[in-house]
């Protein structure tokens, strides 16, 4: 915990802040560029859209396919997905985070004729409803729902309602052509994730995308295996997520959920 964080938690905090954002245009392909919004926060590192990002993304992400991004935050993994899938495919990109969100409204805006993103101001939860997340700073730039974790673990003093959905009953009802074509789930969620794809479960069963997904630092071991078995029991392999150019790293097993404290995972259905 941070000295900081400590009088935050206390009751000591300023009044949260927004920052805006800028548009950067990076060379993406030779003789073309891209855009991309990058949001104010100081704690918020500059992102760039590189071609070799979209390319490792188009090894299993194809023209015309959809992808789920759940917990965009500004966008910085949604568009090299929405550029991998092309105008003709879709990403949804879920962020409840409201400051966030206007960043990532303005990335889903850039680039037109070249790639599609649905903006959603949601979590996705087991139900429909309310959830509390919680921040690290006034600006809203790390954090999530953190269920379950004390504040003194977690030290996210900075708490915002944020409305929740069911994700796969909302799809399902108002993209059904979209989600019949759904190839790809990316979770970032800060220990929610193998809740999320649980609830979930009756799109994976059926299309089977790849998933990409986060074992995170305070997620119990008995959470782990269940989380590792849950997948394995649909037939993925399990594989270290290295890197935005690197998905299938080394293969895992049950036994290797605890080797890192905190890691990314890269789920390959069975086949391919």
């Amino acid at each position: 915990m941070k000295f900081r964080e400590l009088f935050y938690l206390i009751g000591l905090k300023p009044k949260l802040r927004q920052y805006g954002y800028r548009v950067d245009s990076f060379d993406y392909l030779p003789g073309e560029s891209v855009e991309f919004a990058n949001w104010l926060h100081p704690a918020a590192h500059p992102k760039r859209v590189e071609a070799a990002e979209v390319a490792a993304l188009a090894e299993f992400l194809k023209p015309g396919d959809t992808a789920i991004d759940i917990g965009s935050h500004i966008g910085d993994t949604t568009v090299p997905m929405a550029l991998a899938a092309g105008p003709e495919g879709c990403v949804f990109g879920f962020e409840p985070n409201p400051v966030a969100f206007a960043v990532l409204e303005a990335n889903a805006a850039l680039n037109p004729g070249r790639m599609r993103i649905v903006p959603l101001p949601y979590a996705a939860g087991d139900a429909p409803g309310k959830l509390v997340f919680n921040y690290s700073d006034p600006g809203l730039c790390n954090g999530g729902e953190l269920r379950g974790l004390s504040r003194w673990r977690h030290a996210h003093a900075f708490a915002i309602e944020v409305e929740a959905i069911h994700a796969e009953s909302w799809l399902r009802e108002r993209y059904p052509e979209e989600v019949a074509k759904l190839k790809y789930i990316k979770v970032d969620s800060e220990g929610a994730d193998a809740r999320i794809l649980r609830s979930m479960s009756g799109l994976i069963d059926k299309f089977h995308p790849y998933l990409r997904c986060e074992i995170y630092r305070h997620m119990p071991e008995a959470e782990r295996r269940d989380f590792f078995r849950f997948l394995m029991d649909r037939g993925y392999t399990i594989h270290r997520f290295v890197s935005l150019t690197e998905y299938r790293g080394e293969r895992l097993g049950v036994e290797d959920v605890v080797n890192r404290p905190h890691y990314d995972i890269f789920a390959v259905p069975a086949g391919a």
